[in-house]
């Protein structure tokens, strides 16, 4: 009699074998990872390890398979199938015509994610912006319904891209399928959707936490999580109801063109939700396996990669996903970058230098502004360059005490002259602009300088108003959109315009890099070369944040995006 027994899932393998069969738990050592309990009677892992099982534990491979089980002879064939046709897809390209039907023809990077989608029940497309993800997503959910009229899928992304992607390309790309959109002013109004009989579901990332319990019951075929760089940290709701609810379907997929912003380690929640066996059990065991902590301070962490686990990592995440970038497979019309440094006047560098030293400026009228922390430091430093500083505790006492306190204070408008002049230089003027800036205050001095020429998109700003600030910024109806990188930077295309003015930056890659590719994309699409102006103060904390920690981080981040390529594609 086996010693041990192996049952089949479709999420994972688990063998069972008595506490003392040494000869079991030596062998699958050589297995990793493995989820195993305390007293190592259970083993689980990844469904796909089914060859490396059955060779381990019973001597099976492809000569003697037909002698198994029919059930586990299917599991086998469907794992080797999977790896034999990824191969050649990877190596080869897509194998059938692009055409979907008289309104979509697909371009081949977004056929072989089809094609991959045909062998890979849960898979990472790490698409480029503007490498269409989600007619790619709405074709692979066509194909399953085609033979499965029934099936019901989710569509999970931030609120924004609910109305200017999916809707929107559902509507152009495949009007016969019924699409319901779930977000609503009210609870009654969004369960009243989610009642709908209908084949795919649209919700707001921000409020699928809250909505779970009824996603639960509703019985999902497959789902996409657009944007999936959501679920990078593994400490947030959404990334742990994401993980526990990507076990309870057949099919998922994500979808994001800046997976890990940061850093690796924030591809960890985003592949357990591929192959929940597949990875550490614990985000504990992860960091230690492949990360070291340069931090000198227990209570934060600054992780690096650790050289010899480098290889591994990138291995690993490359089994569960494919990155396309857009200049391997779109004609983009070229894009330049332009640093316009100015000298902040005298006394404005007086306070950012006695904020950088002294951690506190003084404005008079026994009014003095305070950094706590680093974090607020560096954030004062940056308010201070765009000629202005919040008053943080006035803030606080505003809300709490019903007091009427000053909460901004405008130190020098000198960055609101420097952006009407930068409008005024050639090739700028009279043309349409989008224009990025971070705090409320940017927006209102802006707005009370460009009046009805403009529109703003910031924090805010509710859905409606967002809606038709593109609305007229795309039509030609202003001329100038001020848009918060955090409020507008997914999913928008803004290629009427070819030219960006970065009016101030915050810490986020991410952010920049989505907020920089709204104007860009296909020559078909962009027949401009795109221009972005980057302003910054000389010798303050603006040339540092660009140089250092944009450019720095997006150089990091490509590491592993460039590695997860297909040379079909390249």
């Amino acid at each position: 009699m086996l010693a041990n027994k192996i049952l089949f899932t479709n999420n994972y393998i688990e063998v069972r074998c008595d506490r003392n069969d040494i000869d079991t738990q030596t062998k699958l050592t050589s297995i990793y990872p493995v989820h195993v309990n305390r007293i190592r009677t259970s083993y689980r892992m990844s469904i796909h390890n089914i060859p490396e099982i059955l060779k381990l534990l019973r001597n099976i491979d492809e000569n003697n398979i037909s002698t198994a089980p029919l059930a586990i002879q299917n599991y086998f064939y469907k794992e080797m199938r999977l790896r034999d046709n990824v191969s050649d897809l990877l190596v080869n390209g897509p194998r059938r015509s692009c055409v979907v039907s008289d309104r979509l023809t697909l371009r081949p990077h977004q056929q072989l994610g089809r094609e991959l989608a045909e062998y890979y029940d849960k898979f990472a497309f790490f698409y480029d912006t503007r490498t269409g993800k989600t007619p790619l997503a709405l074709t692979i959910i066509k194909d399953d319904l085609v033979d499965n009229p029934s099936h019901k899928w989710l569509v999970v992304c931030p609120l924004i891209l609910i109305y200017n992607a999916w809707l929107e390309d559902a509507n152009k790309f495949f009007p016969e399928i019924k699409i319901v959109n779930c977000h609503a002013q009210t609870k009654a109004k969004r369960i009243k959707a989610m009642q709908q009989q209908a084949n795919i579901y649209v919700t707001n990332t921000e409020s699928f936490t809250s909505y779970k319990e009824y996603f639960d019951k509703m019985g999902f075929h497959g789902v996409f999580v657009d944007e999936s760089s959501d679920l990078k940290s593994p400490r947030s709701k959404v990334s742990k109801a994401m993980v526990e609810f990507a076990q309870t379907v057949n099919r998922f997929y994500l979808l994001s063109g800046t997976p890990a912003p940061n850093g690796e380690w924030e591809y960890y929640m985003q592949m357990r939700c591929i192959d929940y066996y597949g990875w550490q059990s614990s985000y504990s065991q992860f960091k230690e396996k492949y990360f070291i902590n340069l931090s000198y301070e227990p209570q934060y962490e600054k992780l690096a990669l650790r050289p010899d686990m480098k290889d591994e990592l990138y291995s690993r995440i490359k089994k569960y996903s494919l990155y396309v970038d857009k200049e391997d497979v779109l004609n983009t019309p070229g894009r330049t970058f332009h640093e316009v440094e100015y000298d902040m006047p005298e006394d404005l560098m007086k306070h950012y230098h006695k904020m950088k030293n002294d951690l506190f400026i003084e404005l008079g009228n026994d009014i003095r502004i305070t950094a706590p922390s680093s974090a607020a430091k560096l954030n004062k430093l940056n308010q201070i360059t765009s000629g202005f500083v919040l008053d943080t505790q006035a803030a606080k006492e505003n809300k709490f005490y019903d007091t009427e306190l000053a909460e901004w204070h405008l130190l020098d408008n000198w960055r609101f002259k420097a952006l009407e002049d930068l409008l005024q230089q050639d090739g700028i003027r009279g043309e349409q602009v989008l224009i990025w800036a971070n705090y409320r205050k940017e927006f209102e001095i802006i707005q009370s300088i460009f009046g009805s020429r403009c529109a703003c998109i910031y924090g805010g700003t509710n859905l409606a108003e967002k809606n038709e600030a593109i609305r007229k910024f795309k039509a030609g109806e202003i001329q100038y959109l001020i848009a918060n990188p955090a409020s507008a930077d997914k999913g928008l295309t803004l290629t009427n315009t070819h030219i960006a003015i970065y009016f101030s930056l915050n810490w986020s890659y991410e952010l920049f890099k989505q907020s920089y590719d709204r104007i860009y994309a296909d020559k078909s699409i962009q027949p401009n070369h795109c221009h972005y102006y980057i302003m910054m103060a000389r010798h303050t904390i603006d040339c540092i944040l660009y140089r250092d920690v944009l450019q720095g981080k997006g150089n990091a981040s490509y590491s592993v995006l460039n590695h997860l390529k297909s040379e079909a594609l390249v």
